[in-house]
């Protein structure tokens, strides 16, 4: 029962805290501006998180833990039509980021500030970038791509993850992030990464697409 409650306030806090970071600039939201929106005292959420790092860290796990429960690429290999599999998942992300929008748009500062979640953010930055070109190479091998030389697809991996990524952080250099805004990633990475270098194989594919023609 104590471990169930201890469970229990430990979701409230990262609840409140999401509200809060996506309300508010997460630098300027403290450990106490947490624990009073959540309705307990600073030294029970100290109970449970030593700091707000520590809530951060367990936040961009989730966030993280999530995307891997998706299993993308596995589905995307094991479709019919890869693209319109991409595609669905892509719709999946965007509201994933949506949820996690203060991550999307404080990253990098973030990561300045906090070692600990840099080191985690790298690292599994580096493992998605790398299923990327697995799936870069999977859509050559398809033929559902061409016209890409194989001394790219390092480089077009490392691009696709920096629109899905860090978009959100541009925007906010002159706005706030939007659903439509994080929509914009997508089509940006379809329309200008993905269909000019289609087969016609691809082509077909792209027609069953119904969101991004």
């Amino acid at each position: 029962m104590k471990t169930s409650k201890k469970k229990m306030t430990k979701e409230k806090i990262k609840e409140v805290a999401i509200e809060l970071f996506n309300r508010e600039e997460t630098l300027s939201v403290t450990t106490n501006h947490i624990a009073k929106e959540a309705g307990i005292s600073p030294g029970n959420l100290y109970y449970h998180y030593k700091n707000k790092e520590e809530i951060l860290i367990e936040i961009y796990q989730e966030m993280s833990d999530t995307f891997v429960g998706y299993n993308s690429f596995t589905r995307i290999i094991q479709s019919d039509n890869p693209l319109k599999e991409l595609s669905k998942m892509f719709d999946l992300y965007g509201e994933l980021f949506w949820h996690y929008r203060f991550l999307m748009r404080d990253a990098t500062v973030l990561m300045a500030i906090y070692p600990r979640l840099k080191s985690i953010f790298s690292e599994r930055q580096e493992k998605r970038i790398k299923q990327i070109e697995s799936l870069l190479h999977y859509l050559l091998e398809q033929h559902i791509l061409e016209r890409i030389p194989a001394e790219e697809i390092s480089l077009r991996a490392k691009l696709h993850w920096f629109i899905s990524t860090y978009w959100q952080t541009f925007i906010t250099t002159g706005s706030e992030i939007t659903k439509h805004s994080i929509k914009e990633a997508k089509v940006v990475i379809f329309k200008l990464q993905l269909y000019p270098y289609l087969s016609e194989k691809g082509k077909e594919m792209w027609e069953e697409i119904e969101d991004i023609r």
